[in-house]
């Protein structure tokens, strides 16, 4: 075996364990809660799979934890991968929600200055129209 190859499997081993045992141990909760397992949940689950491999490396990079304790964190990421991904999901419609509500409002008093500009050039046109104002606006 080469080297890189064994520093791979060193490196990152543990966590592909606790992966495996994060996901089956979520699927296991999942049956156990009466929830039907459909093939499109586990290739959402599959999609989902390298963001949590990179949180579980981050989290254990932090951490500073090998071996053994790698795998349980990254397990412990994978089962709780579904609160995380919808946390994170809620959290980017709320500041979506409020960019689109404020940029609404901005777009919103942009026209409604452009509407009062239109009404007044239109009101002083027929005031000169009619008399009541001066042509130069002495």
């Amino acid at each position: 075996m080469s080297p890189w190859f064994e520093a791979a499997i060193d490196r990152y081993g543990w966590i592909w364990i606790g992966l495996t045992f994060g996901f089956a141990a979520k699927y296991a909760l999942l049956l156990k809660q009466g929830v039907r397992i459909r093939p499109v949940l586990v290739f959402a689950d599959l999609l989902i799979l390298p963001m949590v491999a990179l949180i579980a490396y981050w989290v254990i990079t932090q951490a500073g934890v090998k071996g053994e304790g790698s795998a349980l964190l990254t397990a412990a990421a994978t089962v709780c991968a579904d609160r995380i991904v919808k946390l994170y999901t809620e959290r980017f419609m709320r500041q979506v929600d409020a960019l689109i509500a404020d940029e609404a409002s901005r777009r919103k008093a942009i026209i409604r200055e452009e509407m009062q500009t239109e009404l007044s050039a239109e009101r002083f046109v027929q005031d000169v129209a009619s008399g009541k104002r001066p042509m130069g606006g002495e």
